[in-house]
C-alpha cells in the first residue's frame, strides 16, 4: 500500500510478520524506533531524506503490525534487525534509532561494525544508567499489575488516557502532526503493543535505572556519530548525551532547546537542520579515491 510517496510493505523475518514503511532510492538508512510507539513516527523524516536516500522503517517485534517474538532483550531485537536487512538484501546501512531504537543502533553498531556506514543517537537510551523515575516505577509493576494495566488500557477511554499521558511528557506536544496522536490511539487497542511495551521497561529498566548501557564500550563505534537531544529530556538527560559524545572516536552532540524527549516530533525543523547533512555528507563527498 502506498501513500505519499512512501509504501507499506510487509516480509517475513524470523519466522514472523513484519510490517515496514519504505520510500526512496540510493544508499539505505535504516530508521528504528522507540519504545510504546511504532515506525509511523518517522513518516516526515522519511519525506526529507529519500529524496537522496531508500529509507526503511521496520515496526520492531510485538509493536504496531509485526508479531511479537516474546524476547525483547536489545541483542535479540538486534538479532532481528540483521535477518531484516538480510532479506530486504541489504549490506549495509545509516543507521537511526530514537530512545530505544538508539540502544538498538549502537549494540548494532557494535556487533555488525562492517554493516553500519554512520549512526545516529536521538534521545538515545543506553547512554548510561539515569531514567526517568516515571519508568522506574513502571518497571516495578508485578505481573498482575501489567495485566490488569493492559485490561484497563483497552476498555473505552483508556486509549484516550495513555495519550494524554504521553502528551505530558513533551516539551511541545502541540507541534507534534495529528496523525501520530491518531495512530497512538490505534496502537493503544492492541494487547500485544500494550504487553510489549510494559515488558520492555520492565526488562530495560530496574531499581539502579537503566540496566543495558553501551558507555563502556563507546570506544568501539569507529564510524561518525550524530547525536541529537531535546534539552528537556525527561526520560534520559540530556547531559548524558554530552559525556556519549565526548567518548565516541567520531562523535558529535546537537542540543534542540525547544525538544523533549521526542525532538523529532516536536522539532521537526531542527532535527532535520542536524539529521539531513549528516547522512547526505558521505554522497556530496562523491566515491572514495582509487588506489
Amino acid at each position: 500500500m502506498s501513500h505519499d510517496g512512501m509504501t507499506e510493505r510487509r516480509i517475513i523475518v524470523q519466522g514472523i510478520s513484519t510490517l515496514y514503511l519504505e520510500a526512496g532510492e540510493g544508499p539505505v538508512i535504516l530508521l528504528i524506533h522507540g519504545n510504546a510507539t511504532g515506525p509511523q513516527d518517522w513518516r516526515r523524516i522519511m519525506r526529507e531524506l529519500s529524496a537522496t536516500h531508500r529509507v526503511v522503517a521496520p515496526a520492531l517485534p510485538g509493536y504496531g503490525g509485526t508479531g511479537p517474538l516474546g524476547d525483547v532483550r536489545p541483542k535479540r531485537l538486534v538479532s532481528f534487525l540483521t535477518a531484516f536487512l538480510d532479506e530486504l538484501g541489504v549490506a549495509e546501512v545509516i543507521a537511526v534509532g530514537h530512545s530505544l531504537g538508539g540502544l538498538l543502533a549502537g549494540e548494532f553498531a557494535l556487533t555488525r561494525p562492517e554493516r553500519v556506514t554512520r549512526l545516529v543517537l536521538a534521545d538515545s537510551a543506553g547512554l548510561g544508567r539515569a531514567v526517568s523515575p516515571v519508568l522506574i516505577a513502571e518497571s516495578l509493576l508485578p505481573p498482575p499489575v501489567v495485566t490488569a494495566l493492559v485490561t484497563v488500557l483497552t476498555l473505552p477511554g483508556g486509549d484516550v488516557a495513555r495519550v494524554v499521558g504521553l502528551a505530558a511528557q513533551l516539551r511541545q506536544p502541540w507541534r507534534v502532526p495529528l496523525s501520530v496522536w491518531v495512530s497512538q490511539l490505534r496502537l493503544s487497542h492492541s494487547p500485544n503493543f500494550l504487553r510489549t511495551s510494559l515488558e520492555t521497561v520492565r526488562v530495560g529498566v530496574g531499581l539502579l535505572g537503566q540496566r543495558f548501557v553501551l558507555t563502556d564500550r563507546l570506544d568501539g563505534i569507529r564510524v561518525p556519530t550524530l547525536l541529537i537531544w531535546g534539552l528537556t529530556d525527561s526520560e534520559f538527560p540530556v547531559w548524558q548525551g554530552w559525556l556519549a559524545a565526548r567518548r565516541l572516536p567520531s562523535g558529535r552532540l546537537v542540543v534542540i532547546p525547544g525538544a523533549g524527549h521526542a525532538s523529532h516530533l516536536e522539532c521537526h525543523e531542527e532535527f532535520v537542520d542536524a539529521l539531513g547533512p549528516f547522512v547526505r555528507d558521505r554522497i556530496a563527498a562523491g566515491p572514495p579515491p582509487p588506489d
